[in-house]
């Protein structure tokens, strides 16, 4: 084994793997919930309508009676606050201790999935014609025409902010991680494929309690966790090799507070709008 390979795997060592994957899928389970109800449920109450359905993954407003404009305010309302979450998130990360890695990290991720699902759904939908920008009645290009267009437009902006939603989350964790070369990047790719796979796991699972079978499981769960998050695949290649951060760096300790707050969350979440309310 290599010197710069023994660095990097004692670095992932001194992270403590359970803590981890508790954060991540907190993050992934928070970014989920105020994209689709704190977004689409909340705009469908105030817009003077009601949800006949609320999952972990998807809402259905009932959209009669309402005006084509308040159905696309419904629509924009889940990718507007999945980007005030990443904006909010990197804004906050400024002010976050050194010593705070735990929470960094957490804040750092949940921000970044905020921005990658706001982009990523502009990517998504002008790739299916579905989703909150398709041309779907529930979606914000409703009947715009031409079709093709503006889904062309919408594919191209999506490639577009999501590289630089990336790059802006790269920026902020590369002064973070420490050590430096290849090590650092190892280390970088093990946190974030960590919490990839925690997120996709979680995600298909609690996806799988819906009453609709796969088809939610395909478009809304492995789609928002498998697509919009596939950033956390290969960001990482982009830190600075030759930026040096004073190890140890971001180092995720054992705590049983966040091992237990992400799993209280994620079961009670699923338990409650994995099998979807009826209002």
């Amino acid at each position: 084994m290599t010197q710069s390979s023994s660095a990097s795997t004692a670095m992932s060592s001194k992270s403590d793997r359970l803590t981890l994957i508790a954060i991540s899928a907190l993050a992934y389970i928070i970014a989920v919930g105020l994209h689709e109800h704190l977004g689409h449920t909340l705009a469908c109450f105030v817009l003077g309508s009601h949800p006949t359905e609320i999952g972990a993954f998807y809402v259905n407003c009932d959209y009669s009676g309402m005006s084509d404009l308040y159905i696309r305010l419904v629509a924009l309302a889940g990718p507007v606050v999945s980007l005030l979450i990443g904006i909010a998130g990197f804004l906050i990360l400024h002010r976050v201790p050194p010593r705070t890695s735990t929470f960094y990290y957490f804040v750092w991720l949940l921000s970044s999935l905020g921005f990658m699902s706001a982009t990523g759904y502009l990517l998504f939908s002008g790739i299916t014609g579905v989703g909150d920008f398709g041309i779907s009645r529930d979606g914000l290009l409703y009947q715009a025409a031409p079709e093709w267009l503006w889904r062309a437009g919408l594919t191209i902006a999506g490639i577009v902010s999501y590289f630089l939603t990336v790059r802006i989350s790269v920026r902020e964790i590369d002064q973070r991680i420490g050590g430096m070369g290849r090590p650092r990047i190892r280390y970088a790719r093990h946190l974030a494929l960590t919490s990839y796979l925690t997120g996709a796991v979680v995600s298909i699972a609690v996806g799988l309690l819906n009453p609709h079978g796969l088809v939610i499981v395909a478009l809304s769960a492995a789609a928002s966790s498998l697509g919009a998050s596939s950033g956390l695949l290969w960001m990482m290649q982009l830190l600075n090799r030759n930026q040096q951060v004073p190890m140890p760096g971001l180092i995720i300790e054992r705590s049983w507070g966040w091992i237990l707050l992400g799993s209280i969350i994620t079961i009670v979440y699923a338990l409650v709008l994995g099998p979807t309310l009826r209002p």
